[in-house]
């Protein structure tokens, strides 16, 4: 008799249990469902890109819940678009969502086989711009990359390059020249030896930058002279020298010229004859 007591006070102890773990999975699905739900989402890292678009993109939705979205979900469905590069989302108390983005932006243009191709700063193909040289790039035409053997370049790929060292090269002088205010001012960039590149500015110059060390030092140098010879009007076809990273040698298109300076010439004749 005791014995089955004691068997359904178990079962009676078990049932209370499950209905108590029940009532308190029910209560956190509650809670988390109101707690994660997503009422605002924000974009950082857009410049030309409307909030609008990249919400859209994500495919995230106001009311979804933020433990049903995972970073391998939004990194794809954002990287559809090939002009957004997902870094990261955050999650507020107020159930705001913040998207953390990098727009790519065309800083670049680089010739190949008849096409003209637009590049972000890190290699990046954005888009195909025909034979035609693409509007709209913020920076230089980029020279001098070795393309790797039977390969092509495609659109939303890395551009592919034979050695690596070339993109690594082209990005720390694009942000560079982006931090001073000079991309715009630069018409061409050659990397095709990555000891011994230059850029070519849209006055005509060309600035020795050397290897990629001191990079902003010799760039500021540079724009220095150039703010310097620019009222001279003598830039087309100089040479600004900044590669060794401390000073620049100036050298303009034409030297002057050094007109000799005139001599007098002593008279040859027969000798005075001398005064008796």
């Amino acid at each position: 008799m005791g014995h089955k007591k004691r068997k359904k006070a178990a079962k009676q102890t078990l049932t209370m249990t499950i209905v108590v773990v029940a009532a308190l999975a029910a209560l956190i699905v509650l809670a988390c469902s109101r707690v994660f739900v997503i009422r605002d989402v924000m974009v950082v890292g857009n410049r030309n890109l409307l909030r609008e678009e990249v919400v859209t993109q994500s495919g995230v939705e106001i009311g979804d819940n933020l433990l049903s979205i995972s970073s391998s979900q939004l990194r794809r469905n954002l990287e559809q678009n090939r002009y957004i590069e997902y870094i990261g989302h955050d999650f507020d108390y107020r159930g705001t969502l913040t998207l953390r983005i990098n727009e790519r932006l065309g800083m670049a243009a680089v010739y190949d086989l008849g096409y003209y191709y637009v590049l972000d700063m890190a290699g990046m193909v954005l888009e195909c711009a025909g034979s035609a040289y693409p509007t709209g790039v913020a920076g230089p035409k980029v020279a001098g990359f070795t393309i790797e053997p039977n390969s092509r370049i495609t659109v939303g790929a890395e551009l592919p390059v034979h050695d690596r060292g070339q993109l690594e090269a082209m990005k720390l002088v694009l942000e560079e020249l982006d931090t001073i205010n000079m991309l715009g001012r630069t018409s061409e960039l050659n990397i095709k030896n990555t000891e011994n590149m230059y850029i070519i500015t849209s006055e005509g110059a060309k600035i020795v930058l050397g290897d990629t060390s001191s990079m902003r030092t010799k760039l500021l140098i540079a724009r220095e002279v150039l703010s310097m010879r620019k009222e001279a009007g003598d830039l087309m076809g100089a040479k600004i020298d900044v590669s060794n990273g401390y000073n620049a040698h100036y050298i303009p298109a034409a030297l002057p010229t050094v007109t000799p300076v005139p001599t007098a010439t002593p008279t040859i004749g027969p000798p005075a004859t001398p005064e008796p």
